[in-house]
C-alpha cells in the first residue's frame, strides 16, 4: 500500500500533520449585519470578542438556555429542561407553537457562545434547537456563488497566464438529539468549488455532457485544478496550468456524536481539528475571513473528553455548568493515519491536552478567553515523534480596544522526509529535527461606524532542503487567509506547479512518500513576515467598506526544495538554491505589496453581497531569472445566502 506522507519538508504545522485540539461545543453564533457584531462563535476556544456597533465590547456569553446541554461535573446532574418560550410562540405560556399538533414543538434560544476572535468577522450560523418532546433537531444551510477573475495568475510567463471562473458551494449542517444530551452531528458540502457550466471535452476525463457546446443543456460537475496537458512535460513546472478535473458532488466534513454525562462531555467521530481560525488549523465555519472565504476546514477522527475540574470542589448550588465560562480541561486521542488494516507500525496517532479559561467580566475588561495546549504525535514506521505547544488569548478592553494573539511551536524528529529525498540526493536516511514557529497578533479599535485594525503574521521558513538541517517551515491553515491575492493565488500557483513536478520526479524514482506534495501551499501563509493594516467604515446599516495594505517579506530565502536538491553540486546549498520559478533564491526576500478592498452589504439578515478587489506589486522573491514578475489584479464577486 502506498504510504502517505507523515512528516513533510515544508512544514508539518498547517497541513494536518500537527493539528490542535477541537472545542467540545457546537460551532454556532448569531448572525449580524457587516460591521454590526452580535454574539460570538460557540466553538471558538481561542477567541476575543469584537466590539458592538456602539463601540462597547460584546455582551458576555449567555448562560445555558433551558434544554441546552452543559458540562456538569461530579455527581450533580442538571434537572430536566423546562419548556422554553419561543419568540414565535410568545402567546403560548408553555413555549409551544400553538394548540393542537404544534403544541409539542418548541423553538429554543441560541446556544451559549464563546467570544468572537479578534481577527475574524463575527458571522456564523446560529444553532437553534427545535424540540419535539424529548427529541430535538437543528438545521443550518448556506449557499455561495463566487466569481473570480485574476490577470495574470502566472506572474512570469506568457502561457497559462490568467484565471477566471464562477463556482458553487452548498453546505448543510444537521444535528439530532435526545434531551440535548445525546447528539449526532452531520455536516456536508455539496458542489464545493464546482464550476458553472457543462465543461470538458466530450468522451475525455472529465467529459462534458454535450458533444457540441451550442447544444449544451445540462451542466456537469468539474472543478479548476493545476495539472499538465497531455502534450506537456510532467517534470517541467512551466508545463502546468489551470485545467479541469473531476469533483465529488458531495463531501462529508463532520460526522460525530456528542454525549453529555455527569462528569463531562464526550465527542466521538470526525470533527474539526480546532474551533475557530487558528494558525495551525481552521474549522472552516461561517464567513469569518476579513478577506476571501473559507472552504472545507480541517477535520480529524477523534475521541474527545471535556470537563470543568474546579467545579467539583464547589458546593452543589454554586457550581457553574456553563460550557462557555470558567476553566475547562479537554483531553483526546486522534487517529491520523491507519493505512494497512493488518499493520500497527504504519499508524499515525496523537494525544492532546488543552486548558481553556473564559471569564466574561474581569478587572481589565470583558470576554477574556485563553487557551494553552500540548499535542504529541507518533508514527513508529517513520520514527516520528513530534510535539506542539501553543497558546491563544483574546480580550476586550474598555474604550473599544480589543487584542489577541495565537502562537504555536512544533518540535521533534522524523525520518520520513529523508527517506523520500534519498532518491534524489543519495544521502543517508537520518532522524531529521523539526523546529517550526508560527504566530498571529491583532490590535483593533471599534466604534459605531469605524474599525481600525492592525495585524502581524509570522511563519518560519526553511532555506535549506538538505536532510541534515531541521525542518523549519511553518504553514498557516489554508482557510486562515492573509490577504486576497499574494498568498491566496499568486504564490499558491507557483508552488502548485513546482509541487506537481516534484511529486512526479519522486514517483518515477520509486519513493514511497511524497514530501514534495506539500510544497503546494494551497493559498496558505508560509515562510513570511507580514504587516496588514486595515480600516472598516460603516456609513449606513448593512453596508461596510473595508480596505487594507499587505506588506510581506520572506522569513528566509524562498526555495523550491526538489529543484534545489536536483541542482546541488557541493556542500553549500546557497549557490544552488532556486525559487519556485527557477531564479536564484539567495538574498531575495520581498514578496511584495498588496492593496485590498472589499464592499459588503447585508440584506434581510440572511444574504451577503460582496465585491472584492486586489492589486499585487510583486517583489524580488517572486521574480524569474530575468528579474520579471508582472503586476497582478484580482476581482471577486460573491453572493451568500444562509440561515
Amino acid at each position: 500500500m502506498e504510504h502517505r506522507t507523515f512528516a513533510r519538508r515544508v512544514p508539518l504545522a498547517a497541513f494536518g500533520v500537527i493539528p490542535l485540539f477541537a472545542a467540545f461545543t457546537q460551532n454556532a453564533s448569531a448572525q449580524s449585519a457587516p460591521g454590526e457584531p452580535t454574539t460570538a462563535n460557540a466553538a471558538a476556544p481561542p477567541a476575543t470578542a469584537a466590539t458592538t456597533a456602539s463601540g462597547d465590547s460584546q455582551a458576555p456569553p449567555a448562560p445555558p438556555s433551558p434544554g441546552q446541554s452543559t458540562l456538569p461535573l461530579g455527581s450533580a446532574s442538571p434537572p430536566p429542561p423546562p419548556p422554553v418560550i419561543s419568540s414565535l410562540a410568545s402567546s403560548q405560556t408553555d413555549g409551544s407553537l400553538g394548540p393542537g399538533p404544534l403544541s409539542a414543538i418548541r423553538i429554543e434560544p441560541e446556544s451559549p457562545k464563546f467570544p468572537a476572535e479578534v481577527w475574524s468577522d463575527n458571522d456564523y450560523n446560529s444553532r437553534r434547537r427545535i424540540a419535539f418532546g424529548d427529541f430535538g433537531v437543528s438545521l443550518n444551510a448556506e449557499y455561495r456563488a463566487n466569481l473570480l477573475y485574476i490577470r495574470p495568475i502566472s506572474l512570469n510567463s506568457y502561457t497559462n497566464r490568467n484565471a477566471h471562473w464562477i463556482e458553487h458551494r452548498m453546505r448543510l449542517d444537521l444535528s439530532a438529539d435526545y434531551l440535548d444530551k445525546v447528539r449526532i452531528i452531520l455536516s456536508a458540502d455539496m458542489f464545493d468549488g464546482v464550476l458553472w457550466g457543462d465543461n470538458g471535452d466530450f468522451g475525455a476525463t472529465p467529459s462534458s455532457n454535450a458533444g457540441v457546446s451550442a447544444s449544451a443543456r445540462n451542466p456537469n460537475v468539474t472543478r479548476p485544478c493545476v495539472a499538465v496537458p497531455e502534450d506537456g512535460d510532467p517534470l517541467d513546472p512551466d508545463s502546468y496550468g489551470y485545467t479541469l478535473c473531476e469533483q465529488d458532488p458531495i463531501r462529508l466534513r463532520k460526522l460525530y456524536t456528542q454525549i453529555s454525562t455527569p462528569v463531562g462531555t464526550f465527542r466521538i467521530g470526525r470533527q474539526p481539528i480546532i474551533a475557530g481560525a487558528g494558525v495551525q488549523a481552521n474549522d472552516g465555519e461561517g464567513r469569518t475571513n476579513r478577506f476571501g472565504f473559507a472552504r472545507t476546514g480541517n477535520m480529524v477522527d477523534r475521541i474527545l473528553f471535556a470537563t470543568k475540574p474546579l467545579e467539583a470542589f464547589k458546593p452543589k448550588e454554586k457550581r457553574n455548568t456553563s460550557e462557555t465560562e470558567g476553566l475547562i480541561l479537554a483531553l483526546g486521542y486522534d487517529r491520523i493515519v491507519t493505512d494497512s488494516p493488518q499493520l500497527f507500525a504504519d499508524d499515525a496517532s496523537q494525544w492532546f491536552t488543552a486548558l481553556i479559561f473564559s471569564q466574561p467580566e474581569h478587572p481589565l475588561g470583558k470576554n477574556l478567553l485563553a487557551t494553552a495546549f500540548h499535542v504529541h504525535r507518533w508514527n513508529p514506521q517513520n520514527a516520528s515523534s513530534i510535539n506542539v505547544v501553543g497558546m491563544r488569548a483574546n480580550n476586550t478592553f474598555p474604550g473599544g480596544i480589543s487584542a489577541g494573539f495565537d502562537v504555536a511551536y512544533n518540535f521533534g524528529s522524523t525520518r520520513e522526509v529523508s527517506e523520500a529525498y534519498k532518491f534524489i540526493t543519495n544521502d543517508p536516511v537520518v532522524d531529521q529535527q523539526i523546529q517550526q514557529f508560527g504566530a498571529r497578533a491583532v490590535l483593533r479599535y471599534d466604534n459605531s461606524w469605524l474599525t481600525a485594525y492592525m495585524e502581524f503574521d509570522y511563519a518560519s521558513g526553511d532555506p535549506d532542503p538538505n536532510v541534515t538541517t531541521p525542518l523549519s517551515q511553518f504553514v498557516f491553515a489554508e482557510d486562515t487567509n492573509v490577504g486576497l491575492l499574494l498568498f491566496e493565488h499568486a504564490l499558491a500557483f507557483q508552488t502548485a506547479r513546482a509541487s506537481a513536478a516534484g511529486v512526479e520526479t519522486l514517483r518515477r524514482l520509486g519513493a514511497k512518500s511524497y514530501p514534495a506534495e506539500v510544497v503546494n501551499t494551497r493559498g496558505s501563509f508560509t515562510n513570511a513576515i507580514a504587516l496588514f493594516p486595515q480600516v472598516d467604515v460603516r456609513p449606513v446599516k448593512g453596508l461596510q467598506l473595508r480596505a487594507g495594505a499587505l506588506f510581506a517579506w520572506a522569513e528566509s530565502d524562498v526555495v523550491d526544495p526538489v529543484a534545489t536538491l536536483q541542482l546541488r553540486d557541493g556542500l553549500k546549498i546557497e549557490d544552488d538554491a532556486v525559487n519556485f520559478v527557477g531564479a536564484p533564491a539567495t538574498g531575495k526576500r520581498y514578496y511584495g505589496t498588496e492593496l485590498d478592498a472589499r464592499i459588503s452589504y447585508r440584506l434581510l439578515d440572511h444574504v451577503n453581497f460582496e465585491l472584492e478587489g486586489a492589486v499585487l506589486f510583486p517583489g524580488d522573491a517572486l521574480q524569474n531569472r530575468q528579474g520579471e514578475a508582472a503586476q497582478s489584479v484580482l476581482i471577486q464577486g460573491r453572493t451568500t445566502a444562509f440561515f
